[in-house]
């Protein structure tokens, strides 16, 4: 009996992939009449009947795959595809983390995972994350790759999502869904604003930069009164270079904070001051500071002999740094 129910569902199998959801399923409902306890085939049936746009008649046989041997995973995957089908996300996220839950390193599971969570008002978040973590453990699959696509889509994270399409391209050029969803990322990405830092990428970003910037206060108000005492009564053309070097140091010591941080931490870095009003003032007054002491340094090569710019690049650093220090570490 095991090898005809076997052999219809091999049959099945190649009908689905084929298009043919509906042929497989008439090829299956009379096998399970004479083999009802053969979970493999009603796992099948299931699959059959999402493929054909019947949650329904999927859930039924999902249902009776989950208590008959063979794999609980497969069943408990197609329970949850075909409860989202029906709108019930609640219970479909339920019976999807079970899944994972079940076979916690099987891809499949995380990709239904991210799927019923991306179809849930509020699981859209979690589920780019899900299908982060199918993408790590199926490096080589389009379907993951695919699936994070779409969750990012949703949350319109364009970059992850065009990524994403295109990873999942390259391993199935045929693909032609996923090229469609890349030309509306595409498209879309072209428009649209760039999403706002989180709160953690922002106040990562600050942890980051504050101290950064109390080090370029000590150098600016330091290297400033250092050389408005060299330069009396007239300051010569080797100020200038010491000039010059003492805002290469302060780009250095920023450059390397924000090197050391996360990717998504340096990109925060960049729009921090739009969000934090101490880090726009300071960062205003070294950036004036370091301009103003660079156009000094180059009127003393080319002969100028004034100390009226170095004396403003310094008011401008002993503000910025007042700033830092009784801004603190906030």
């Amino acid at each position: 009996m095991s090898e005809p129910i076997a052999a219809v569902v091999v049959r099945a199998a190649e009908l689905t992939a084929r298009g043919l959801p509906r042929r497989a399923i008439e090829l299956l409902r009379p096998a399970l009449l004479v083999n009802p306890l053969h979970g493999e085939a009603w796992c099948r049936l299931a699959a059959a009947h999402l493929d054909a746009g019947e949650p329904d008649p999927a859930l039924d046989a999902a249902k009776r795959a989950l208590v008959l041997d063979g794999d609980p995973a497969w069943a408990q995957r197609l329970t949850a595809l075909a409860l989202s089908e029906l709108g019930r996300h609640v219970e479909a996220v339920v019976a999807a983390r079970e899944c994972v839950r079940r076979k916690a390193g099987d891809w499949r599971c995380q990709v239904v995972l991210a799927e019923v969570l991306a179809n849930s008002p509020d699981g859209r978040q979690e589920a780019v994350a899900v299908a982060r973590e199918a993408t790590r453990l199926a490096p080589t699959e389009a379907r993951a790759f695919q699936v994070l696509g779409d969750a990012a889509l949703r949350v319109r994270d364009w970059g992850v999502a065009e990524r994403a399409y295109r990873t999942a391209l390259r391993l199935d050029p045929d693909a032609d869904d996923v090229r469609a969803n890349l030309a509306t990322v595409r498209r879309k990405r072209g428009g649209a604003p760039i999403p706002p830092p989180s709160g953690e990428a922002l106040t990562a970003a600050h942890a980051v930069l504050w101290p950064a910037l109390s080090r370029v206060a000590a150098l600016l108000v330091a290297g400033g009164l250092l050389l408005l005492l060299a330069g009396m009564p007239k300051p010569t053309p080797a100020l200038g270079w010491f000039a010059a070097l003492l805002v290469v140091g302060c780009l250095v010591v920023v450059g390397a904070a924000s090197l050391r941080a996360p990717r998504a931490v340096r990109r925060a870095v960049v729009r921090l001051p739009a969000h934090r009003p101490q880090v726009a003032v300071v960062a205003t007054m070294f950036g004036l500071s370091a301009v103003v002491l660079l156009g000094w340094a180059v009127a003393l090569l080319l002969g100028a002999t004034t100390m009226q710019p170095l004396v403003i690049a310094w008011l401008c650093a002993l503000l910025g740094g007042t700033v830092v220090v009784l801004g603190g570490g906030r």
